[in-house]
């Protein structure tokens, strides 16, 4: 077996081209727009054979929460993951569904996975090459996965320590969806009584122009607008949006960053805005 190489969880275009063709490195795409990879992708990258959420949906209880194990199993065996690789995740939305992909290996202890900055169109602005033939996996896996629910947190627990010192709730939704003004499928509105708010996209560069590359900000500027927000190294920060999707890229900065005590309440207000015995604020 040989040596998986350490790489940065964060990686930008220019490392990955200059290691597209290092030994032990390997790109999948977990693109949100169906049939972007047939059109063009990054050269050698495999094609995510599932939904970017990686969600189990329940129609009966119109719920969605992370897909269970059996099912990560299934994608982790069409993917091919093995150990002794590292994997360079990337999509075209900014990083969002790549660092859910992150979050969900995470939860299974899985890894060996980075999020590539700026993403597919980070890739293709910097006039990197393209591909469009496909690259099939290998099926086969040898990563053995180990459940870590205490990284998760359910909304009956959430209901109970959503006012408790010991934790903060942030919210990462747009400020229409935490005011509670948005008109969404939710049969109620608002928010988790005392959640902080910063939207998941203030942790970007730019603007959200179409096609254009949007970047995670520097370390720097990540710091001091979590510390405005003011958020608590001493704390265990709980992070929600509509489904959990936004909640695992904020997840993902926290770790990114140092923050040890944090928890996705992957079901989010998805869950929450649609049963009657939460507390909500607007």
């Amino acid at each position: 077996m040989s040596e998986k190489p350490v790489v940065s969880p964060l990686v930008d275009s220019e490392w990955l081209h200059d290691n597209l063709a290092t030994p032990g490195i390997q790109v999948i795409e977990n693109a949100w727009v169906p049939g972007s990879y047939l059109k063009g992708h990054i050269p050698g990258a495999l094609c995510m054979p599932c939904h970017p959420h990686l969600k189990h949906f329940d129609d009966e209880e119109k719920t969605q929460h992370v897909m269970g194990a059996g099912e990560f199993a299934d994608t982790c065996f069409a993917l091919g993951l093995q150990r002794d690789q590292h994997y360079v995740v990337y999509d075209d939305f900014h990083g969002l569904f790549a660092a859910r992909f992150w979050a969900v290996c995470r939860y299974y202890g899985v890894h060996n996975i980075s999020v590539l900055d700026g993403g597919w169109n980070g890739w293709v602005d910097r006039g990197y090459p393209v591909a469009t033939r496909i690259t099939e996996a290998v099926p086969g896996t040898d990563i053995e996965l180990a459940p870590r629910p205490a990284l998760f947190v359910g909304q009956a627990e959430l209901q109970e320590i959503h006012l408790a010192e010991e934790f903060q709730i942030w919210d990462t939704r747009r400020p229409e969806e935490f005011d509670g003004t948005e008109e969404t499928e939710n049969l109620r509105h608002g928010h988790v009584p005392g959640a902080l708010h910063m939207p998941w996209t203030d942790l970007l560069t730019g603007e959200d122009i179409e096609g254009e590359p949007r970047y995670v900000k520097t370390a720097i500027e990540l710091k001091a607008s979590l510390e405005q927000l003011g958020l608590s190294r001493d704390k265990t920060i709980v992070t929600y949006c509509q489904s959990g999707i936004r909640a695992a890229f904020c997840i993902f900065v926290l770790e990114m960053l140092g923050y040890t005590a944090h928890r996705l309440y992957d079901a989010s207000m998805g869950e929450w805005c649609n049963l009657p015995e939460t507390p909500l604020e607007r």
